[in-house]
């Protein structure tokens, strides 16, 4: 189980952790991005929780994902709790209005940040989150359609990999055809 937050406004490491200090939320350590992972730093909640703020450079946000890090398994609860926590101290983007803005707005550009949000927000597997990046996947736009093969790094569902597939074989870009052949190596 993973619950992912994404900010309406950019936070600071800094920021976080003051905030975790405050919560007494025990820091575990700075992991530098590498080739294939962004820059995270980790904490732990008491009951179990492991909190992860990412520091994306290829989405080019920072979002905050929570996991379970108890042997004996952390409920659903806990992870939604400490989500919780987060939100009232900094303002988050239901996964929901960031689905709803993908689909109101019409300038590329725009809709590029928007699938960016999505993926980032992806935690388990939702049927909108899917849909927007099917969408992406299958748009006119070889921006949308590169920036939805990299949701599709974030988000490997089985009900996406057909979509990645097609892109890696016959999209007009030649990196985008990379993105979505390198994105085929995370499905399961």
């Amino acid at each position: 189980m993973r619950i992912n937050v994404v900010f309406r406004d950019a936070i600071s490491p800094r920021d976080f952790f003051e905030f975790t200090n405050e919560t007494q939320w025990p820091f575990h350590g700075a992991h530098p991005a590498t080739e294939s992972a962004p820059a995270e730093l980790t904490w732990s909640t008491p009951a179990g929780a492991g909190i992860h703020l990412i520091e994306d450079e290829a989405l080019g946000i920072i979002y905050i994902s929570i996991e379970n890090y108890s042997i004996e398994g952390v409920l659903e609860r806990d992870l939604q709790e400490a989500a919780d926590i987060i939100s009232e101290r900094f303002e988050a983007i239901e996964p929901e209005e960031l689905v709803d803005l993908y689909h109101s707005v019409s300038d590329w550009n725009e809709k590029v940040l928007a699938l960016m949000m999505v993926a980032a927000a992806a935690g388990e597997q939702s049927e909108e989150i899917c849909t927007v990046v099917k969408d992406g996947l299958r748009s006119s736009n070889p921006d949308v359609r590169k920036a939805a093969v990299i949701a599709s790094m974030y988000t490997p569902w089985d009900d996406l990999k057909i979509l990645v597939e097609i892109v890696a074989e016959s999209d007009p870009d030649e990196n985008t055809r990379d993105l979505a052949a390198a994105s085929l190596a995370n499905f399961a």
